[in-house]
């Protein structure tokens, strides 16, 4: 493999300096290892120098017209690039030789050139330049590294957990911020009821209550090496396999869901909470997204997108207060025992063919944990209540009105008997 010839400047204003150089280095020369560049003053070298950014080594006498070798000296120090430069000049010029080496000067040689030590002193100054530019590819080397830290802090640090940033920090070659195809498991979560609750109260308790509330949670997240990828209003978006991905994202993030509930419980038994009736419904699903910085220069964000990241949170919008659905193909990545008190089939907007959830309560393995949702328990009535019903599509009513009867109640439920009946986990608006 070739490698690029020594670039030496000599910058000397008697015009036999150059024959004498030429026919001293024509081996070297001829053999394409040193290539020879010549000035006759500190104008002409500063030009030559500006025009090739291959010369990394100058040398200079110290009188010459126009600019001498002192200020041609100081020019060169100014300049944002590796140079070294060696004074020539006559022995008796001693005052000015130690001015130079006191202003920067990497060495000196003094008239009539003893090439012997010319040699010698090219490459020792060689050397000082070939550690030079390793320094200063160790510092911009360093400096990348410190902006590529602060960027993953910057970008994550507020979404994982400090061992997950410490971990993208050790293995960055496996971060792919510009946008890559994953597997992902997508945990979406939402208040039922608080929105319009909000309404009722003063403002500076429902930024109090939701503040309590996403505390609690952050800290599950974060335990379970979730990212928290969302917030909209009282929503959590978060994302396991991204920007890691670990054999039990799905586990993880069924195992935080349920400890997700379990918070949420503690914080309304916390004394003097406002809202003792608050609750959390929890859609899971699993399956390939592109991850990457999304946005703008001015704003990004690492998000993830694609169907089942949506799918997600439509399975959430299905679910009911207290819990926690998670889709079949979710639940097929999972080797370990998976409590649920039922399986059925969701019908769901945008979504061809139905899908198989199951309500999910509890799991084992590494991750183990369960929670007791909230009494389903009804209690009959004594003569059923007449009704009326239409489906609500995103809040608004859609379709035809139908007749039914209320048979059953509790505070949080109640059987209603219709022909024909609704889907499972359809929004209705009763008369």
């Amino acid at each position: 493999m070739s490698t690029a010839p020594l670039k030496l400047l000599v910058v000397d204003d008697e015009p036999h300096v150059e024959l004498l150089f030429r026919q001293r280095f024509r081996r070297r020369l001829r053999k394409g290892d040193l290539d020879l560049a010549f000035a006759r003053d500190g104008v002409e070298a500063l030009e030559r120098l500006e025009a090739d950014d291959d010369i990394r080594i100058v040398l200079s006498d110290i009188n010459m017209p126009r600019m001498d070798g002192l200020t041609l000296l100081d020019r060169v120090r100014e300049m944002d690039r590796v140079i070294e430069l060696v004074i020539i000049s006559a022995y008796g010029d001693m005052a000015n030789i130690r001015a130079a080496m006191n202003r920067g000067a990497f060495d000196f040689l003094t008239k009539p050139l003893d090439f012997t030590d010319l040699d010698a002193t090219i490459t020792k100054t060689h050397h000082q330049v070939q550690r030079l530019i390793d320094a200063a590819r160790a510092r911009e080397q360093a400096a990348r590294l410190a902006r590529h830290n602060a960027f993953i802090r910057e970008t994550f640090g507020r979404y994982v957990s400090d061992d997950v940033v410490d971990e993208l920090l050790d293995q960055p070659e496996g971060l792919v911020l510009g946008g890559a195809r994953r597997t992902v498991t997508v945990l979406s979560s939402d208040l039922r009821g608080f929105t319009a609750l909000s309404e009722q109260m003063p403002p500076e308790e429902v930024v109090a209550i939701l503040n309590d509330y996403f505390e609690a949670m952050f800290q599950v997240i974060l335990a379970h090496k979730g990212t928290i990828n969302g917030i909209v209003g009282d929503g959590l978006f978060v994302l396991f396999g991204a920007p890691i991905a670990r054999p039990d994202d799905t586990e993880r993030a069924i195992a935080c869901a349920i400890d997700m509930q379990r918070a949420l419980q503690t914080l309304r038994r916390r004394p003097g909470f406002p809202v003792p009736s608050l609750e959390m419904g929890i859609g899971i699903n699993r399956g390939p997204a592109v991850v990457g910085n999304i946005g703008s220069r001015q704003r990004s964000h690492y998000s993830a997108v694609g169907r089942d990241v949506n799918l997600a949170a439509r399975v959430e919008g299905s679910t009911v207060g207290g819990q926690i659905l998670v889709t079949e193909q979710a639940l097929a990545g999972v080797d370990v025992p998976v409590e649920t008190r039922s399986r059925f089939e969701l019908r769901l907007k945008g979504v061809a063919d139905p899908i198989v959830v199951a309500e999910v309560v509890g799991i084992g393995g590494a991750h183990a944990t369960a929670w007791v949702p909230p009494s389903d328990a009804v209690t009959p009535l004594d003569s059923a209540i007449a009704v009326r019903f239409r489906r609500l599509d995103a809040k608004v009513a859609v379709g035809r009105q139908q007749d039914g009867r209320l048979t059953a109640l509790s505070t949080r439920r109640a059987l209603l008997v219709a022909d024909p009946p609704p889907e499972p986990l359809t929004d209705l608006q009763l008369e």
